[in-house]
């Protein structure tokens, strides 16, 4: 593995530097960086190198294995967390004109199931109630909607299942949105209609896999992080959890690789938006998984 281009010397090329990092973190979080690309690992650990002040990698490893807090932070700074509510207006506009239609037509299921992956503070599934709130309108209480959303960091999972948010999280938010929404004082809270169409665990998508098949999920700017085969495994992982003709959304940045790109159709090239092909059904091979207990939120 290549040296980390900072001041501190990083993780050193040939010296069981990465394992043992790897090793160390996987034990104490469950976090496996195995499939994410070197030159992301190495840029954030550099991070937190220079933040403690260390010269070596070695006395920065030494302190990681002592200082349970130092665990905490290179997580978060692993994991990055990156969102906001509506983030990317368009991707979730073409998600109401090209596949809430399909998703919400007369005969359809009443119980679809969405999934966000890498959901960070919440604001992307939450994004995705509100969607479907406005979109059902007067029908919404006849739909059984369940939103299931997970991420690798407990402390972003303990601030998205609170449903509270400062000024800057919500600043962007049409002020109709924010008034109907959110109660505020000095915080924003997302009204309880809203939290409970929402159900947060932790999860990992290269080790855990829901029950069930998915109409649609969202996993936006977390395969850019991915080597090769991670970003192969995830793809196939989604398409054994969406039922066939549901739909993926993946960051605008992002696009398939392997067997993927047999199993799904473009639907919006732009807005980066997939269905899965109706009667594929591709040999994957699965890991062992513990599914989160799925959620039903009433609409």
């Amino acid at each position: 593995m290549e040296a980390v281009a900072v001041a501190a010397p990083g993780i050193p090329a040939g010296a069981g530097g990465y394992a043992h990092l790897r090793r160390l973190v996987q034990e104490r979080t469950g976090f496996d960086m195995e499939s994410y690309k070197e030159r992301f690992i190495e840029r954030r650990v550099a991070i937190r190198v220079r933040a403690t002040r260390h010269e070596r990698f070695s006395d920065y490893l030494a302190y990681l294995s002592r200082e349970k807090g130092e665990m905490d932070r290179l997580l978060r700074c692993l994991t990055i967390h990156v969102s906001s509510f509506l983030r990317n207006p368009s991707t979730f506009e073409a998600i109401r004109r090209e596949v809430f239609p399909q998703i919400f037509a007369p005969g359809a299921s009443r119980h679809p199931r969405f999934w966000s992956v890498g959901c960070s503070r919440g604001e992307e599934p939450y994004s995705l109630a509100m969607l479907v709130h406005e979109y059902l309108g007067k029908e919404r209480r006849g739909w059984d909607v369940q939103i299931r959303a997970i991420d690798i960091d407990d402390r972003v999972l303990a601030e998205a299942k609170a449903g509270e948010y400062g000024w800057n999280q919500v600043a962007d938010l049409e002020p109709a949105r924010r008034e109907r929404f959110f109660t505020h004082g000095e915080r924003w809270r997302l009204v309880p209609e809203i939290r409970r169409m929402v159900r947060f665990c932790r999860g990992d998508i290269l080790m855990d896999l829901p029950d069930g098949e998915h109409d649609l999920i969202l996993c936006r700017n977390l395969l850019i992080y991915l080597d090769r085969p991670g970003q192969e495994a995830v793809l196939e992982r989604f398409a054994r959890c969406l039922r066939p003709g549901g739909y993926l959304v993946l960051g605008r940045t992002e696009v398939f690789v392997g067997a993927g790109r047999d199993v799904f159709e473009v639907v919006d090239p732009r807005e980066r938006i997939y269905r899965r092909n109706r009667g594929s059904g591709p040999a994957l091979v699965s890991r062992a998984h513990t599914p989160c207990a799925a959620s039903r939120g009433r609409v």
